[in-house]
């Protein structure tokens, strides 16, 4: 079945340190027909997500945030005691003896014109070598933010930009956004500057995030490098198979574009389908998920 989705925002308001966001929504624009199991809900605000996808938990991991780019770049190595076989989306090189992986994930940056509660612009972390330092593995929708139980993977705290000011609490997290279909409502990133601070997810790709860089099980010290322009990888620009919202992504030519898995993908056109719904899901509904659409290995269309 054809779906048409309409995206819209979440009205927002920031805390002075973090990147918060009001949990009050927005009027729909539009809904359709959709089995509430093939979205990732939005449904309390303490809800506990599992990822049950295929990445295993990665040696060595770094991180690589461009602003520019609107992406999050894993690299890290396997570890030799893996013996499955990657997911489609994932990218390998040697390096020695070494097989290192890489991963891309789209995210939000800051909305330049934004303003914090004092009336201060909100701003972009500083590009600067941070490292993964805080934050929770289900961190709850509150007064500050649409957090809704996924990863909060704190990277800036306490660090004193170059102007003075001291920043904390910014994350990578889940997308705040949301879209409604048939008056329930379901998680969706918008992939553009939209955020006060935080870098925005999709709520499967965090939960995936967390997984592979150990986050998940308190591994804290992941280095998080910020750069203000656009990543590369072997020449070319880093970009991910997801639609920008707001500013212009690099040519084709001049990119290696990752795949990406969703609970349900989005296509350019502004349809949906059903795409992996039982790699990440609320823990209490797993079982209910309907099958993967895609082959695993290959992504291609089962």
């Amino acid at each position: 079945m054809k779906l048409d989705f309409a995206l819209f925002a979440i009205a927002m308001m920031v805390a002075s340190v973090g990147c918060a966001a009001d949990a009050t929504d927005a009027p729909d624009e539009g809904a359709v027909e959709q089995s509430e199991d093939d979205l990732l809900k939005k449904t309390g605000a303490t809800s506990s997500w599992s990822y049950r996808g295929l990445m295993p938990a990665l040696e060595s991991p770094q991180l690589t945030v461009s602003l520019k780019g609107h992406t999050v770049h894993v690299a890290g190595f396997l570890p030799a005691s893996f013996t499955g076989r990657l997911p489609f989306y994932a990218k390998t090189e040697t390096v020695g003896s070494r097989t290192k992986v890489h991963l891309a994930y789209p995210i939000a940056t800051v909305d330049p014109n934004g303003t914090l509660p004092s009336g201060v612009r909100t701003r972009n972390p500083e590009p600067y070598a941070y490292s993964v330092c805080g934050g929770d593995n289900f961190h709850a929708t509150n007064t500050t933010g649409a957090f809704g139980g996924f990863p909060f993977i704190e990277y800036i705290c306490n660090h004193r930009d170059a102007d003075g000011r001291v920043r904390s609490g910014i994350a990578f997290h889940g997308p705040i956004t949301s879209r409604t279909v048939s008056g329930t409502q379901y998680w969706s990133l918008t992939r553009g500057p939209v955020s006060h601070a935080c870098n925005r997810m999709l709520g499967e790709h965090v939960l995936e995030l967390a997984h592979v860089i150990g986050f998940d099980r308190g591994k804290r010290g992941t280095p998080v490098s910020v750069i203000a322009g656009f990543d590369q990888l072997q020449g070319k620009v880093v970009d991910v198979d997801y639609p920008a919202t707001g500013w212009t992504r690099a040519s084709a030519s001049e990119s290696v574009v990752f795949p990406t898995w969703q609970a349900v993908k989005q296509r350019a056109d502004g349809t949906s389908a059903l795409d992996f719904p039982q790699w990440a899901c609320e823990t209490s509904r797993c079982a209910s998920m309907p099958a993967n659409a895609r082959d695993p290995y290959t992504g291609a269309a089962l």
